[in-house]
């Protein structure tokens, strides 16, 4: 019998004890990290991805999966990101490989637009099929910090009870500790920032049926104002409703454009920062037959400051992949993707406009329609 003070090794668990002896070391070697709120809240935890100080607006995000997709949704840009469901990076991420539109197959953009993400338990061996790499390898490539180790119910909770605040993530603890002062992004025009900066013409893959189409000249034109779009929604128009999409950055000015649809994008930050979209849009509602106009998260509220309405600032938004809204034409609720701190408010609407769909858990306004 071996002494108390000995462990007993089957045979063929040599590398299980050596794992075990090296996790201390291990444990011991992590960086320390921080994220320091605004009202003076510190919350401690470990660093992975990018070891670098970065700050910005702190929301949360209550999609249980999506990571990859998120972490590169233009929407979140100037933001770090609370992952509150508490097990991330388990599934990795996947390949840089395009689809046939030429757009990155398995994002919504071609970079990682949040400052940093913050959550609670970092898997460090992803398991799935496509996955190319770890989250914190992902971090590391786009530089973006990464924070594991708090406690993300609490952050949430802080946040939901006295709404959106400022933070910054710190790297290294005592004298060592590498900080940056606050920054609040939605004093700038964030749109711009992320919109690409050139006009581009998205077709569908040819099927029989469109080459009659093709030939009858009839193929449906939209034209998309790019204040943040996400790739899934040019895929889309493009591939799903079989439409020629033509992309147009933030500020182009469309007035002259022929097209049969104009559609406002998703984007960050505050509208009331996207004044030429604005006159341009105005300008389209003027003319004497205008299009049909469809506007999605920022892009609703840019229709909505158009006709003459006002938005504000939400106290936390909403963000997550199960946010139910009610189209009230027919009371039926929909469980809705969602990423907005910004809402129209209702009351301010002018009398030939009516709210089309409000978030059933608070109320909001998530679209507007005009009463022919």
């Amino acid at each position: 019998m071996a002494p108390d003070n000995q462990m007993t090794v089957p045979n063929g668990c040599t590398p299980c004890v050596e794992a075990l002896q090296a996790s201390p070391t291990w444990l011991e070697s992590r960086t320390r990290a921080s994220l320091v709120l605004a009202n003076g809240s510190v919350f401690h935890g470990f660093s992975f991805g990018h070891e670098g100080p970065t700050s910005g607006e702190v929301v949360f995000n209550t999609g249980m999966v999506g990571y990859p997709e998120s972490l590169t949704d233009p929407s979140y840009a100037g933001q770090i990101l609370v992952i509150t469901f508490p097990l991330v990076g388990n599934y990795g991420v996947p390949s840089d490989e395009q689809d046939e539109l030429g757009l990155l197959k398995h994002f919504e953009s071609s970079k990682i637009h949040l400052k940093a993400v913050v959550i609670q338990d970092y898997s460090f061996v992803p398991s799935h099929y496509t996955a190319k790499r770890t989250l914190s390898e992902w971090l590391k490539e786009q530089r973006v910090p990464g924070i594991y180790g708090v406690d993300t119910r609490a952050v949430t909770k802080l946040i939901r009870q006295h709404g959106a605040v400022l933070g910054k993530i710190e790297i290294g603890s005592g004298a060592m500790v590498q900080t940056i002062e606050f920054d609040n992004p939605n004093t700038r025009n964030l749109s711009a920032q992320v919109s690409r900066t050139e006009r581009q013409v998205f077709l569908p893959p040819p099927l029989d049926a469109d080459v009659a189409i093709a030939d009858q000249g009839k193929r449906v034109h939209i034209l998309a104002v790019d204040c943040g779009i996400k790739n899934n929604i040019i895929r889309y128009l493009v591939n799903v409703l079989r439409a020629k999409v033509t992309v147009v950055p933030w500020d182009y000015d469309f007035t002259n454009d022929e097209f049969d649809g104009l559609f406002l994008s998703n984007g960050p930050g505050d509208p009331t920062h996207c004044a030429k979209t604005i006159s341009h849009i105005q300008a389209v509602m003027q003319r004497p037959n205008p299009p049909p106009i469809f506007g999605i998260c920022l892009g609703n509220q840019l229709l909505a400051l158009a006709a003459g309405a006002k938005t504000y600032k939400m106290k936390f938004g909403n963000r997550g992949m199960n946010q139910p809204c009610v189209d009230l034409r027919t009371t039926r609720c929909y469980i809705t993707p969602q990423n907005h701190g910004y809402a129209v408010d209702n009351h301010s609407l002018p009398s030939e406009w009516a709210p089309l769909m409000v978030n059933a858990n608070d109320g909001s306004n998530e679209g507007i329609i005009h009463q022919m």
